[in-house]
């Protein structure tokens, strides 16, 4: 037992190491993508690379704070590529939260982590003098990237900032840990369906009266949904996405 603890102390210090050398050259990035005027795809693809390197890494070796921050700058790069100039101020704050993880050298504390991510920069987000109201916090479990920036644009819409993750077991760790004021979430995923992932929230104390929604393509009646808690939304895709996403936030109010 005492080898294989050494082993798997020698793989995470060499982890460690290599994400740390990752770090480096992503800030090397960010600094080309600052002061470059030229074509800076090849800094957003060496950028990239390293964040997906990271983030997979980071799930083997269980350090899963690490893999949400690097799976959230994923999608904030994926969602704001198409932006002029880039908001490379918002990506150094990734890389810089990421630095800090590392440095820890472990699994940071539920607590520590929701500190360390709740500055992180979020998706679609909208002027917080706009509204009067504090703003919502969405938790979107969303397997298409793609519908999943969509739906922080809706949401972000309605008043409320999105937090995208990993899967639906990262999304159980976020609810517990974060206790955002909605949980969004795919009808098909990898692993546990939505419906799975709604009723294990319901059972566990701590998350048992959070609000729910199950974004899908099938009306509430389709098989593909039975055993969706009566009390969860259904938000359809199509036409009907902004009603049906009106209606599950009527009435959830920021904690």
């Amino acid at each position: 037992m005492a080898l294989f603890d050494d082993i798997v102390a020698n793989l995470t210090q060499e982890f460690l190491g290599e994400s740390s050398d990752r770090l480096a050259r992503m800030q090397v990035s960010l600094t080309n993508l600052a002061s470059s005027r030229d074509d800076k795809r090849q800094s957003i693809m060496a950028l990239s690379r390293e964040i997906h390197s990271v983030k997979g890494s980071a799930a083997n070796f269980n350090f899963r704070t690490v893999a949400t921050v690097a799976h959230r700058f994923e999608d904030y790069m994926s969602a704001t590529l198409d932006t002029a100039p880039l908001p490379v101020e918002d990506y150094q704050s990734f890389v810089d939260c990421l630095s800090d993880l590392i440095e820890i050298g472990r699994e940071p504390d539920p607590k520590q982590a929701a500190s360390t991510t709740a500055k992180l920069p979020v998706l679609a987000a909208f002027d917080p003098t706009s509204v009067s109201a504090k703003p919502g916090r969405a938790l979107v479990v969303i397997r298409a990237r793609t519908m999943g920036h969509m739906l922080s644009r809706e949401l972000a819409n309605c008043g409320f900032l999105a937090q995208t993750a990993l899967d639906a077991f990262d999304a159980i760790r976020l609810a517990v840990t974060q206790r955002p004021d909605i949980v969004l979430t795919s009808a098909v995923m990898d692993g546990i369906s939505g419906v799975d992932l709604i009723n294990a929230l319901r059972a566990i104390k701590a998350t048992a009266d959070l609000p729910c929604a199950i974004v899908t393509s099938f009306d509430r009646s389709h098989p593909d949904l039975t055993g969706l808690p009566k009390e969860a939304g259904v938000i359809r895709l199509g036409k009907t996405l902004s009603d049906d996403l009106g209606s599950a936030l009527t009435g959830v109010a920021p904690r």
